[in-house]
């Protein structure tokens, strides 16, 4: 099973769900990160009129949301529960929201799947460039807050190891010197 993700990316996925729903007028949006190479969890919703989704975890492959994982572009559907493109792992959380117009998009950072959205109706109408416009922009969204969070969590762990290890020449208590000073 999938760990959980970390709180603040879930924050930026919240706020890219919300924008979503907003832009493209879908009345439910939700979807989540994935903590590991295969799998997600929907931890987030908009919309929804009950938890049948919240948790549920999504595997590469299997579903619409699986399948945009799996092939790391956006994939929709007209009418989720009859749908011969997709496989039906998740019928039962999906009719439980009466959702039927899905699409499902990746978030990609550096070439890796890393969450996906979601946007849906619950009526069956082919989803129009506008909605897919707006679910893209704001998996991009959540993209772009990852990739600065991955760059600052790399450049923390770079300053701990340059901390850690003082370079050569540096005399043993160099550091204390310097916090001594700023205090």
């Amino acid at each position: 099973m999938p760990e959980p993700v970390d709180a603040a990316d879930a924050v930026e996925m919240r706020a890219a769900l919300a924008g979503l729903r907003r832009t493209s007028g879908l009345p439910v949006v939700f979807g989540g990160l994935l903590a590991d190479a295969r799998h997600a969890r929907i931890g987030e919703l908009n919309g929804a009129q009950t938890s049948a989704l919240r948790g549920l975890v999504i595997s590469a492959g299997s579903g619409l949301g699986g399948k945009a994982i799996a092939l790391a572009r956006p994939c929709a559907v007209t009418d989720y529960p009859v749908s011969r493109h997709i496989s039906h792992e998740y019928d039962t959380a999906v009719a439980a929201e009466g959702l039927r117009s899905v699409v499902a998009v990746p978030v990609v950072v550096r070439r890796s799947v890393r969450g996906v959205l979601y946007g849906a109706l619950r009526t069956p109408v082919t989803l129009g460039d506008r909605t897919f416009d707006a679910a893209v922009a704001a998996a991009r969204d959540v993209e772009q807050a990852l990739v600065v969070r991955d760059e600052v969590r790399e450049l923390l762990a770079l300053t701990r190891d340059q901390v850690a290890a003082p370079g050569p020449g540096a005399a043993p208590g160099a550091w204390e010197d310097v916090r001594e000073a700023h205090r």
